[in-house]
């Protein structure tokens, strides 16, 4: 290749640069065109033309990312795409057509709200029955579920106001451990409860979460609080338009406590004022980012919370504190209201300590609102008469846990198909990421150019500066392959009825299918110095238990299927104990 030629390839490379200018970009490609790479260097050179600055570290970060940028593009120029293949994305312009009067958009998120809970629902629900409990014990009604706390609504053993009221107390006692809460909705929460506990006496049942408190992740907005989005620029940021599933929520009398935390932009366990901790170990963050939504189930401070998933921020933190989270399907949750952070790949999804609960607030959230033009009305429908006897299981060999083994024998001795299966690895899944860096960055493009200092982008700035790099084709070209991706994991879930654990965090959440993380019997895990049970045996050594966890996927819109199995894991194999010794004390 000729020295014109190869500057050629450079700066095609190189024309989206965000950073500075044409003359800068020009000056970058003719050099790596000399020596087949950038360096440090050449960006030291050829920065006082763009008139920018970057630090020494900056520039070492960002040679390195640019370097493995261009050997994903290598890699998918080598992968043979279809020509009939188009990218993973959808026009639809018929979405912002105007509406005729009945459509209204406000109409369609309360028209969605208001339908009756599928008739599935209540049977799973009898199955799982609730538990006989004390309502005079505070302790037990903390770690109780949406299930039994409704019946005890219902039946004058509970009411909303006092239920919301223990909650609160839990918020404000242990947040300084926990470092969960953004904002406590205290006020708001107690105006809900006495609405509840009013309508609920005069027979004005809204369904199964009326009266029910529940705690939102800060990336969604609930006017006029603040919504932070984890980050120091915006703490104090109200956001006007209030999120469709907090809508809905309040449309289902549900009771909401406050705004928990999430790591800046949605990364991590560390936001703007502090490290979120996980209630089983609290010398340990709770992972992210739905941080706070995790670590408040997890100890019994709400009882059930919304997080939000693009890259394993439901699942991470639901595996660290050891609860039910719900990733559902792409596009069956709208988004409107919530902080974007990759449009083809954000999901919201429930975080409970029960599986059934999990798929009674998906029920109640999900559906189109006539805003996110990506939402599709599915039906969340259970198999009419569940048995684990007619259920296939997928399970990859070579990537069996302990906990997944464990119920990997319980399905199968309780009459299970287990059928091994294995996904094509032909697609390069990190070659399909630009997608996330550049989506994110495009996103949040006024804030990289307005910050100070890369604390206040948390954990995304080498990322957003990296992403200024990227080329039009190499974002098409990713998602021309992600449909193929999409395709060849289709067609392998739909051989099955979920998926027992597997190594597909990055897969799935670029196919969009769904995930859940299910907590079941007990097992013993590793020590620190406060925050989780502990006894004795006769050597004196301290023993530490906390519920097991494993992961389930499905097929596309195969929500149902997942809650379906996890409630019955649950029923066969109790969680033990249900809270931690340390969030057990009265409040």
């Amino acid at each position: 290749m000729s020295i014109q030629s190869n500057r050629r390839t450079w700066m095609a490379q190189l024309t989206a640069l965000g950073i500075g200018s044409v003359a800068f970009q020009r000056v970058l490609a003719h050099k790596a065109s000399q020596t087949g790479a950038i360096t440090a260097q050449m960006v030291n050179d050829a920065q006082w033309i763009a008139d920018i600055e970057l630090t020494d570290s900056e520039k070492a970060t960002l040679v390195k990312q640019l370097q493995d940028q261009s050997e994903n593009e290598r890699k998918l120029r080598a992968l043979n795409i279809n020509a009939d293949t188009g990218p993973a994305m959808a026009f639809l312009p018929h979405f912002f057509a105007e509406h005729l009067p009945d459509e209204d958009s406000e109409k369609l998120r309360t028209v969605n709200t208001a339908r009756m809970i599928d008739s599935s629902w209540p049977t799973l629900a009898k199955q799982s029955g609730p538990n006989q409990i004390d309502w005079q014990d505070d302790i037990a009604i903390a770690a109780s579920g949406i299930v039994e706390q409704a019946n005890a609504l219902r039946t004058g053993k509970l009411t909303s106001q006092r239920l919301t009221e223990l909650y609160l107390n839990r918020l404000k006692t242990f947040d300084p451990i926990l470092r969960c809460i953004v904002t406590l909705t205290e006020e708001l929460a107690l105006r809900q409860a006495k609405l509840a506990d009013k309508e609920l006496k005069e027979g004005k049942d809204r369904g199964l979460l009326h009266g029910i408190p529940w705690g939102a992740k800060d990336i969604i907005a609930v006017p006029p609080f603040p919504t932070t989005w984890g980050a120091k620029p915006y703490r104090e940021t109200v956001r006007p338009n209030l999120a469709t599933v907090a809508h809905r929520l309040n449309e289902a009398g549900a009771v909401m406590l406050g705004k928990l935390s999430v790591g800046t932009l949605a990364m991590g366990d560390i936001w703007h004022d502090a490290t979120t901790k996980n209630p089983w170990n609290v010398e340990q963050g709770s992972s992210g980012s739905s941080a706070g939504s995790c670590s408040a189930v997890g100890a019994g401070l709400c009882t059930f919370a919304l997080g939000t998933e693009t890259l394993g921020s439901i699942v991470s933190p639901a595996r660290r504190c050891r609860v039910m989270g719900l990733r559902p399907s792409f596009g069956r949750v709208s988004r409107y209201g919530c902080m974007t952070l990759a449009w083809s790949m954000d999901k919201v999804g429930p975080i409970a300590r029960h599986a059934i609960d999990c798929g009674i607030v998906l029920s109640v959230i999900q559906g189109t609102d006539g805003m996110d033009p990506t939402v599709v009305d599915r039906p969340l429908v259970l198999p009419p008469q569940f048995s684990v006897k007619k259920l296939r299981v997928g399970y990859v060999k070579t990537q069996m846990s302990e906990s997944e083994q464990l119920v990997f024998d319980r399905l199968q001795s309780d009459g299970a198909e287990m059928i091994s299966i294995e996904f094509p690895r032909t697609i390069p899944e990190e070659a399909l990421m630009v997608g996330l860096d550049v989506e994110s960055a495009a996103m949040h493009d006024s804030l990289i150019r307005s910050v100070e200092s890369d604390g206040d982008m948390g954990l995304w700035g080498p990322s957003f500066r990296k992403s200024q790099f990227a080329r039009g084709i190499h974002y098409i070209q990713s998602m021309r392959a992600r449909t193929m991706l999409i395709q060849e994991t289709e067609r392998v879930l739909r051989k099955v009825d979920i998926v027992l654990g597997g190594d597909d965090l990055v897969r799935t959440n670029l196919t969009g299918h769904p995930s859940m993380v299910v907590r079941f019997g007990s097992q013993e895990v590793p020590t620190s110095r406060r925050g989780i049970e502990q006894d004795s045996s006769d050597t004196g050594k301290p023993k530490v238990f906390a519920p097991r966890v494993i992961k389930l996927t499905a097929k596309y819109f195969g929500d149902a299927w997942l809650v379906a199995v996890a409630d019955y894991l649950e029923r066969q194999m109790p969680c033990n104990p249900r809270l931690p010794s340390m969030f057990e004390s009265r409040a």
